[in-house]
C-alpha cells in the first residue's frame, strides 16, 4: 500500500478536520481491506459529521457486525440514533458501550444527553457526573451537567459547573452564555448581563448571546438598548424567530403599536409557539388581503385576559365586510355570546363551521398595525348578563359601605406569575378601608385559605362557575382592584372602574411609566412597582388611594344606592 495510506493517517487526518482526505483514505483502505472496523466506524463518523446519520447508522452495523465489541462504535452510533430523535435506541447503544468499557466517559456523558432529553433529569445528572468522576477534567460534561441542573432549577449548583468549564476553556463564549442564563434565573440580572457581553465579545456573531442579552436588559427596563441587542441578533440570524419576537414585544411596550404588532406573529415561527401553530388548509389573513363577502375564523390565542382584552378587534373585521366566527374558552362562551351581535361565538374544541381563512386572535392588531390613538378602545364592549346583574344585586343586599372586588393572584401556570401575583396577606393593608370587599377570584391558593377566613372579605368561588356570573358581580361593585389577571380585564371591558397592579416590569400591554392606559380610558388607574418585588410600597399607595375614593362616595352611615342595573346595550355591529 502507498506510504501514508493508512489507518493513523486517517484518523490524524479526521482528528485535524481535514475529513474529506480522511474520507478518501477510509475508501481506499475498505477497498484493499473490506473487514477493517475501524475504517468503517471512522467513514460511518463523518457521514454523521455531514449530516448523513441512514448511511452513517449503516456504516456503524457493519462496523459492528465485523467486531462486536467496539465500544467506541456502540457510542457513536448512539449519537447518531439520537440525532435520528431514537432516544431508546441510542440509550442501547450507550449501555452496551459502557458494559463493554466501563470507564468509558465519553459514553456516559452522551447517554446523560439522551436522558436530559427525554426529561429524565435525576439520571442525566448521575452520567455527567459518572464521567466526570472518570475524567474530572472533561469539559463537555462539566458544561452538560449545569445544563440538567439549570433545567431542574438548581442554579447555584449550575454556575459552579459553569465556573469549572470556563477555568478549563476561558474563551468558549457558549459558556458564558449559559452562564448568563442561569444568573438571569436568579435574577441577578447585572451580573447575566456582564456574562453576555464576555460571550459576544468572544464572539461577535454569536445570536443566541445577543439575545439572552436583550432579554436580560428588558429586566432591567433599558427597553432601546433591548430592542438594539435584538437587531444584532437578527442581524447575524435574519429567521431569528425569538428574537423577532422580543423585539416586537419591546416595541410595543415602548409605544411603538403599528411596527411591534406587525412583527408580534414572529412568535408562532419560534421552538415555544411554532409547536401550537393550528395548520389549516384555508390561508391565514394578516390584513392585507380584502376580505369583504368571506368568513374569517379568529382562532383561540393565549389566555382569558387576552381573549377579554383583544376580541374588540373583531368590531374591526366586521366593518370591512367579513363574516366573523370567534372561537374563545368555554367560560367566556355565554358572555361573548350575549355581546356581540352577527358574530358566530364557538368554544375551542367545538366542530368549526366553514370558512375561507383564519387568524389567531392576538395577530388581529397586527392585521391592522394602528397607532396607539387609533386601537378600538369604545367601552364598554362587553356586556354582563343582565339576569346575573340583577341576581348578584339582590344576592348583596343593602348597601351602606363601596363594595371593592380585589384579585391578588392569578393563574399558576401563567409564565410570569411569581411576579404579577401576590399573597392575600401582603393585600390585607387594604382591607383596614372602610368598604365592603368581595374576592372575584375563582380559586383561592392553599397559602391564602387562613388570610381569607381571618381579613374581613366574602368569597364566592362556587358562585363564580364561569365569566358571566364575574361580570355579573362586578357591575354590582363600585370598583375593582387586581393585579394583570383576566378580571381587570374584565372589568375594564366592561366599562367599570379598575385599578391595577403591575410589576416593575410589566407585560407589553402596559407600555411605560403611564398611570392610564389607552385601552380602557378613564376608567383605568395602573399602579406599578417602584422596583423589584415592592409591592408593599404599591398597597400603600392604593390603601392612600381608595380611602379618597371611598370618602367621595356618600356620607359615613348613610345607605348607598347599587350602581344601577344597566339597560340592555346596543349590539355592538
Amino acid at each position: 500500500m502507498t506510504a501514508g495510506i493508512n489507518i493513523e493517517a486517517a484518523l490524524e487526518l479526521h482528528r485535524s478536520g481535514r475529513v474529506q482526505e480522511a474520507c478518501t483514505i477510509y475508501a481506499i483502505l475498505l477497498q484493499a481491506e473490506p473487514g477493517s472496523a475501524v475504517a468503517l466506524q471512522g467513514l460511518a463518523t463523518a457521514h454523521a459529521q455531514r449530516g448523513d446519520f441512514v448511511v452513517a447508522v449503516e456504516l456503524f452495523d457493519r462496523a459492528l457486525k465485523l467486531k462486536p465489541d467496539y465500544a467506541e462504535a456502540h457510542a457513536n452510533r448512539g449519537n447518531v440514533l439520537r440525532c435520528l430523535a431514537r432516544f431508546e435506541e441510542a440509550l442501547e447503544c450507550y449501555h452496551r458501550a459502557t458494559e463493554l468499557k466501563p470507564v468509558f466517559a465519553e459514553a456516559y456523558n452522551s447517554r446523560g444527553v439522551v436522558l436530559r432529553d427525554l426529561k429524565r433529569l435525576e439520571e442525566a445528572l448521575a452520567n455527567h457526573e459518572r464521567a466526570i468522576e472518570i475524567k474530572p477534567d472533561y469539559a463537555n460534561a462539566w458544561m452538560n451537567r449545569g445544563i440538567v441542573l439549570r433545567e431542574m432549577g438548581r442554579y447555584q449548583e449550575a454556575l459552579s459547573s459553569y465556573e469549572q468549564v470556563i477555568e478549563m476553556r476561558p474563551e468558549d463564549a457558549q459558556t458564558f452564555n449559559y452562564q448568563g442564563m442561569v444568573l438571569y434565573r436568579l435574577e441577578r440580572y447585572e451580573e447575566a448581563l456582564a456574562s453576555y457581553r464576555q460571550a459576544i465579545r468572544l464572539r461577535p456573531d454569536y445570536a443566541e448571546a445577543h439575545y439572552h442579552h436583550s432579554l436580560a436588559l428588558r429586566e432591567t427596563l433599558r427597553v432601546t438598548e433591548a430592542v438594539e441587542s435584538c437587531d444584532r441578533a437578527i442581524q447575524v440570524r435574519p429567521s431569528y424567530a425569538e428574537a423577532w419576537w422580543n423585539r416586537a414585544e419591546l416595541l410595543i411596550l415602548a409605544g411603538d403599536y403599528p411596527r411591534g404588532w406587525r412583527t408580534f406573529s414572529w412568535r408562532w415561527r419560534s421552538a415555544e409557539y411554532g409547536k401550537v401553530l393550528r395548520q389549516f388548509v384555508q390561508p391565514l389573513w394578516d390584513g392585507t388581503e380584502d376580505i369583504a363577502g368571506k368568513t374569517l375564523l379568529v382562532t383561540l390565542d393565549g389566555g382569558f385576559g387576552d381573549t377579554l382584552q383583544f376580541c374588540r378587534y373583531v368590531s374591526l373585521v366586521v366593518q370591512r365586510g367579513a363574516d366573523v366566527i370567534l372561537e374563545v374558552q368555554a367560560g367566556l362562551l355565554t358572555l361573548m355570546q350575549g355581546s356581540f351581535d352577527n358574530v358566530c361565538i364557538i368554544t375551542n374544541g367545538q366542530r368549526l363551521p366553514a370558512f375561507d381563512c383564519s387568524c389567531p386572535l392576538m395577530n388581529l392588531p397586527g392585521a391592522f398595525a394602528l397607532a396607539m390613538k387609533d386601537i378600538p378602545a369604545r367601552l364598554p364592549y362587553l356586556q354582563a348578563p343582565r339576569k346575573q346583574v340583577e341576581t348578584w344585586v339582590r344576592r348583596l343586599g343593602t348597601r351602606t359601605r363601596p363594595r371593592i372586588g380585589l384579585v391578588w393572584s392569578g393563574s399558576t401556570e401563567h409564565s410570569n406569575d411569581r411576579q404579577r401575583s401576590m399573597t392575600l396577606a401582603t393585600m390585607a393593608a387594604l382591607l383596614d378601608c372602610d368598604a365592603e370587599f368581595h374576592c372575584l377570584q375563582k380559586q383561592v391558593r392553599d397559602v391564602d385559605r387562613q388570610a381569607i377566613v381571618d381579613l374581613p372579605i366574602h368569597t364566592w368561588e362556587e358562585e363564580l362557575s364561569n365569566f358571566s356570573e364575574t361580570a355579573g358581580l362586578i357591575m354590582a361593585l363600585d370598583l375593582v382592584i387586581s393585579v394583570d389577571t383576566s378580571v381587570a380585564h374584565l372589568a375594564g371591558a366592561l366599562g367599570r372602574p379598575v385599578w391595577v397592579m403591575l410589576p416593575h416590569v410589566p407585560d407589553m400591554r402596559w407600555l411605560l411609566e403611564r398611570d392610564d392606559s389607552p385601552w380602557y380610558p378613564e376608567i383605568m388607574r395602573l399602579f406599578r412597582q417602584p422596583s423589584r418585588g415592592a409591592w408593599p410600597r404599591v398597597i400603600a399607595r392604593v390603601s392612600e388611594e381608595l380611602n379618597r375614593f371611598i370618602q367621595s362616595q356618600s356620607p359615613p352611615g348613610a345607605e348607598i344606592s347599587s350602581p344601577p342595573i344597566p339597560p340592555a346595550m346596543a349590539a355592538n355591529f
